[in-house]
């Protein structure tokens, strides 16, 4: 027999203190029932459908219009660039205290302070009086979200959870755009982005000689990681384009990994990237500093760096969006597009 998932009649509505009403195990449970039916006993209410995350089935709106998003760079940013009804997010806090989205600015030129998004406390200390003030009817939050606060969030709307790390670059996007009625502006957008790519490679002539490692060091200067999938919008790019990666790199059997300063050698390569951030203290400066903090010899043991292929980039812009994959094609051809370790080069159509 099927269960007829009602949302409205399954949950009680809120109190004014939500800290009362979010202690009730029971209802915790029964959400959590709600929301795993597996997809062939999942019935939805009219103007509901359902919709696979990372926890199972959920029944979603079929048309969202009041979004709100528990992370900016992985979640909002996509929205926003589609076109998503989105009304909060999660965002950063700066140094003097305003609020602002990792990546706003450096890739849409939107903010909190240009836009009618509302700031709802960060992904880790959301407020969810705020988040009831928006009305959401639908909420997209993560794996990295707590678990608890995502059982809470679910009593004001649906909560999708999105596995960024299992779905992948494309793969979120194309999840996120399903989810918010948006999938004709992503195939759009994404056929211009896959195009790119084959023009490039035909400019190139021999991706698949060219070699790439993608790094990551905090300014602290203590930990060198290492990438052999993920890392944003470089990563996605270098490997659609048929990149090699060192052996030590490649043979790697997690996503990411911490290499010594006496292995630096082994990850040598054509191009080798790092991130930095419009911040003080993780400037393009500060984070070459901390390299050759980690290895004095960073630059004389790595080809890339002697020859001036150790490219650093400011990781907001080239995050988990779109437009940051399309950037991140143009800083690509820049970087390989004639120079001396193409054997060939053809001209770019």
């Amino acid at each position: 027999m099927t269960e007829k998932n009602n949302f409205h009649t399954k949950l009680k509505p809120l109190g004014k203190k939500l800290k009362n009403i979010f202690s009730f195990t029971t209802l915790c449970l029964a959400l959590s029932m709600v929301f795993t039916t597996p997809s062939n006993a999942l019935e939805c209410e009219t103007g509901l459908r359902a919709f696979t995350h990372a926890d199972g089935d959920i029944c979603i709106p079929n048309s969202p219009q009041r979004i709100v998003t528990l992370n900016d760079q992985l979640l909002a940013l996509p929205l926003i660039e589609l076109g998503a009804p989105l009304v909060g997010t999660a965002g950063r806090i700066a140094s003097d205290g305003s609020f602002y989205m990792r990546g706003g600015m450096d890739t849409l030129g939107v903010d909190f302070s240009n836009s009618k998004i509302e700031f709802v406390g960060k992904f880790n200390a959301l407020d969810l009086e705020l988040i009831v003030g928006l009305k959401p009817d639908l909420i997209i939050g993560g794996t990295y979200n707590d678990e608890a606060v995502l059982d809470q969030l679910s009593q004001i709307a649906p909560v999708v959870k999105i596995d960024n790390t299992g779905l992948g670059l494309i793969g979120t996007l194309k999840a996120l755009a399903d989810i918010t009625g948006t999938s004709e502006n992503f195939e759009a957008r994404y056929a211009n982005y896959v195009s790119k790519i084959e023009r490039l490679k035909n400019a190139i002539g021999n991706p698949e000689d060219i070699s790439v490692t993608l790094t990551f060091m905090f300014p602290a200067g203590e930990d060198l990681w290492v990438y052999r999938e993920g890392l944003g919008a470089i990563g996605q790019v270098t490997k659609d384009l048929g990149f090699k990666q060192p052996d030590a790199v490649a043979s790697l059997t997690e996503r990411q990994a911490k290499f010594s300063a006496e292995t630096i050698e082994s990850l040598d390569a054509d191009l080798v990237f790092g991130f930095y951030r419009q911040s003080p203290d993780a400037t393009a400066k500060a984070v070459f500093a901390a390299y050759e903090k980690f290895n004095p010899a960073w630059c004389a043991a790595l080809k890339a760096c002697q020859q001036g292929q150790f490219i650093l980039l400011p990781s907001p812009t080239f995050g988990s969006s779109l437009t940051s994959l399309e950037l991140a094609v143009e800083l690509v051809e820049t970087h390989t597009v004639g120079r001396s370790f193409n054997k060939q080069i053809q001209e770019y159509k």
